[in-house]
Order: structure tokens, then C-alpha cells, then sequence
């Protein structure tokens, strides 16, 4: 009996079905969503824009991240002890709060985790920060920086002042200057390019700001006469004065912050991008908040921690080198009845598994020679899963295991979860460590999860509202692993 041979298009699509069941095939996340999904990026990223407006500052990401629990239902635990039928939260210091909503299970046998940190990169004022230049005519404020920043980048833009004060008396104050539309808001200026040629133009660009002439006119019109001694410091004082009842020694006591002025944006002419300050790591933390909230009791109790400091190497009492996982751990024992036995809480946080809710570097259009195309980040592809970050050989990560990365994939999966695999640019460019290090430290599985954002750092970051809506529903996977 004759047989019929392969036409050419036979063998084309044998090949492109071989391909398809053995290569990566990346998909672009809006190719994936019908109207209705479409409709639902569109409002969740209104949300978001909302959220990462009113949350400029850690410790607004904690009071916001509080009243969101609270308002679900969620207890304090600062005002609760011993037993509670429902999830609840807890805050230390203002700037680091955690919060446990019950599984089917025990906790004794293990959480699903998700931590994220609550701070970014901005410009803190001095403890002695006002001081004048009679000269130029200027109450001048004194800036430090916080994190890594490109310092170019925070020149001649509208900047506003978000602070907490706790005074001698005991009494605790807020600041939100220069956000709402009358007010003025504060800048630093920049040099103009008639003059820059010595001064920073032919310097290399880390070198052209200097770091300590990164400060901020705070008033012009002085107190009193030509013959007056500190008259543009005193109508600064005093302006601090008559707003918030301050004197100069209670800025030693402040935690003053310069922040971009102004809400976050929808962004492009078809508004698919939002831009706005802080998405690194805000964004994790709304999607995080998004994903608990449709994920009704789990298999396994969660842990979501919201950590400070991340982006000074998480250092002190509120950054996630601290033991403030243990304490959360053992006050979820308690909620569910348990005794918080040191050992049993320990053990059980060895049993866990966590995702560190961080941003991925997506890779930029114009910059693509930083990036290693094929390990990089694309924006519109969904949220990453980043096995390991570190940098030069690996150094300062928390690399995981091939049996929990299949674990993590078989639970996306199994909610259609359009994910991509990335690590952090090429070996030699630079690199970046998250949380993960120090949940590792305790043994369980941990592997870093999250959406790709461009000009990461930045003032006005970028990130895509097809990878928000993907993100929240990657976290919920995660929830509802067994």
C-alpha cells in the first residue's frame, strides 16, 4: 500500500507543534484577556493609582496597609491576645507591620508567606537642617539621601514634605506639605547650562551632583531688616512655627522626608502604563493586600510582612534582618489557640514557603546592552519569578531550590497565571538583593516574585497595568498552594 509523503506545510506544522510542547513560548499578557479582563486591569490600576498616592512615605504604607485590614475584618493584635476568629495584624514602630489570616490548617504546620517592604529611595532633611545664605537670599533646608537614587534626577521637579514629628511633650505630629493643589511645593534647583561646563558638565555623572548641594530654598521673604542677624532661617523657623507648632530642636526628633510632588498617573496615549514614586515596593503590597483578600481561607495560614529599610540593606529594628517573622509567627500561634512554643514556631516557619514581593528590572527599549535578553524582564509579560538576584558571581543572594520553583510553577499553572522567568540585568553591570536573604535564614523555601517596572528608582517609575492585574493573580496562586 502507497504512502503519502510529508507535504512541506505538514512538516512546518509538526515542527511548530514540537516547539510549542518543548520551548518557552512568552505571551504578552493583554493578548490573553478578553474585554471583561481588560475591564478589570483598567480597574484595579485605579485603585492602585490611589493606593500609591496616599502611601508616600513607610509609615503611610503602614497606616494605609492597617485601616485596609482593618476594614476587612482583621484584628489588631497590639489590642488582642490569646485566641481570635478571624486574621489579624500587627505594627512595630510605626514602619513595619505584618499581618496572619487563618487556613484549614494549623500554623503549627507551616505559612505561605508574602513580604514586601514599604520603603523607597527619597530625600531625608537633616536633624539640624535649616540654616540660611544671606547672600543668594535663601532659608535653605538640608537634605540626605536615602537609597540608591540618581541625583540628577531629583532636580528642578516639584517635591513635597511628608513627616512625622514626635515631640518632648509626647504628643506625636503629621506632615503632608506641598500635595494638595494650593499648595506651594518645595525643589531643588539645578545649575543652568550657561554655567554647568566645570561645575558638572565634564564630570562623570556621579560625580556632577554633589550630594551636600542637594538642598532646598524654603522661604525668600525674611523676617525683619537689612540690620537683623539669621532673618531668612528665623522666617523659615517661624514658618514651621505658626503651621505645626514646631521649634528647631523638634526637627531632631522628626523623621522629615522630601517625596515627588504630586498623585501617580495613568501613563501613554492608550493609559496601559501607570507611572508614579515609590512602585518599588508599593506595588507588591497592593497586590499582595488585593490577592488576600480574594483568597478565603486558604489551604495553609498566610504571613504578608510589610518590612522598613530594605533599600539600605534592611538593617534595624524594622527591616527584615531583625526577628520581627518569629514574633508575627508566634502571635498567629496564639490566634489559632495555639500555645507559642519557641521550637514549634520555629519549626513551623521551617515548613513554610514565601514569595519576596519585590520589582524586577524591566528591560528598557533603550538601553537593552545592560540587559541579557534572554534572562531579562519585559514589561506586559507578567510578574517575574527571579530564582536568584545578588551580583558578581551570586554574591548576596538567596537562590532557590529547583524543588520549590516547580512548585511555584505547578501553582501558577494551575490558575493560568502568565508568569516569565528573569534575573537582574547582565553579571557585570551592577545587581540587586531583596528580603529573600533573610527568610532564608530560617530555613523555608523562598523565591522572589514579582512585576517588571521601568526607571526603577526613579521619581516617576513605570509599570504596566496588565502585569498589576497578572501579579495579584500570582500571589493569589501562591495563597492557595497546599
Amino acid at each position: 500500500m502507497a504512502t503519502s509523503k510529508k507535504t512541506k506545510a505538514d512538516a512546518q506544522a509538526d515542527l511548530k507543534k514540537l516547539a510549542g510542547q518543548l520551548a518557552i513560548s512568552p505571551k504578552l499578557v493583554w493578548d490573553t484577556l478578553d474585554a471583561a479582563g481588560r475591564k478589570e486591569a483598567d480597574q484595579l490600576g485605579r485603585r492602585y493609582i490611589d493606593f500609591l498616592s496616599r502611601a508616600k512615605t513607610e509609615r503611610a504604607v503602614v497606616r494605609l496597609v492597617s485601616e485596609t485590614l482593618s476594614a476587612q475584618g482583621f484584628s489588631d493584635l497590639s489590642r488582642k491576645r490569646g485566641k481570635i476568629s478571624g486574621g489579624g495584624w500587627l505594627s512595630h514602630q510605626g514602619k513595619l507591620i505584618g499581618a496572619f489570616a487563618p487556613g484549614r490548617k494549623s500554623p503549627a504546620e507551616g505559612f505561605n508567606i508574602i513580604v514586601a517592604h514599604g520603603d523607597s529611595p527619597r530625600l531625608d532633611l537633616k536633624p539640624k537642617c535649616v540654616y540660611e545664605e544671606s547672600g543668594p537670599g535663601f532659608g535653605m533646608l538640608r537634605t540626605n539621601l536615602y537609597g540608591g537614587l540618581k541625583k540628577f534626577q531629583w532636580l528642578s521637579r516639584p517635591l513635597a514634605l511628608w513627616g512625622f514629628c514626635a515631640l518632648a511633650d509626647g504628643r506625636t505630629l503629621d506632615i503632608v506639605f506641598g500635595e494638595e493643589p494650593g499648595d506651594p511645593v518645595l525643589t531643588i534647583p539645578d545649575l543652568l547650562p550657561h554655567l554647568d561646563r566645570k561645575a558638572q558638565r565634564d564630570k562623570k555623572i556621579s560625580e556632577a551632583i554633589v550630594a551636600d548641594k542637594m538642598n532646598i530654598p524654603a522661604a525668600s521673604r525674611p523676617l525683619g531688616g537689612a540690620e537683623d542677624k539669621d532673618r531668612f532661617k528665623l522666617a523659615v523657623l517661624k514658618i514651621l512655627h505658626d503651621r505645626w507648632g514646631l521649634v528647631e530642636e523638634d526637627l531632631i526628633s522628626s523623621e522629615l522626608e522630601i517625596v515627588p510632588a504630586g498623585p501617580a498617573r495613568e501613563v501613554g496615549l492608550d493609559g496601559s502604563l501607570i507611572g508614579g514614586y515609590g512602585q518599588d515596593d508599593r506595588l507588591p503590597i497592593f497586590a499582595a493586600l488585593e490577592a488576600m483578600a480574594g483568597t478565603k481561607k486558604p489551604e495553609r495560614p498566610t504571613l504578608l510582612l510589610v518590612y522598613d529599610r530594605e533599600e539600605i540593606g534592611s538593617y534595624g529594628s524594622t527591616g527584615a534582618s531583625g526577628n520581627f517573622l518569629e514574633h508575627l509567627a508566634a502571635r498567629a500561634f496564639e490566634a489559632a489557640g495555639l500555645a507559642p512554643d519557641w521550637s514549634a514556631v520555629r519549626e513551623a516557619l521551617m515548613n513554610s514557603c514565601a514569595l519576596s514581593a519585590d520589582v524586577e528590572a524591566a528591560m528598557d527599549p533603550d538601553y537593552k546592552e545592560v540587559h541579557e535578553e534572554l534572562n531579562s524582564a519585559h514589561m506586559g509579560r507578567g510578574p517575574c519569578l527571579i530564582r536568584y538576584t545578588g551580583g558578581a558571581g551570586k554574591y548576596g543572594a538567596s537562590e532557590a531550590g529547583a524543588e520549590y520553583m516547580a512548585r511555584v510553577r505547578a501553582a501558577f499553572a494551575a490558575e493560568g497565571v502568565v508568569w516569565q522567568s528573569s534575573i537582574f540585568g547582565k553579571q557585570e553591570e551592577g545587581g540587586g538583593g531583596t528580603e529573600a536573604l533573610y527568610m532564608a535564614a530560617y530555613g523555608l523555601n523562598v523565591v522572589d516574585c514579582g512585576p517588571a517596572v521601568l526607571s526603577m528608582h526613579s521619581p516617576f517609575e513605570l509599570s504596566s497595568k496588565a502585569d498589576i492585574l497578572m501579579t495579584v493573580r500570582a500571589y493569589a496562586a501562591f495563597l492557595k498552594m497546599k
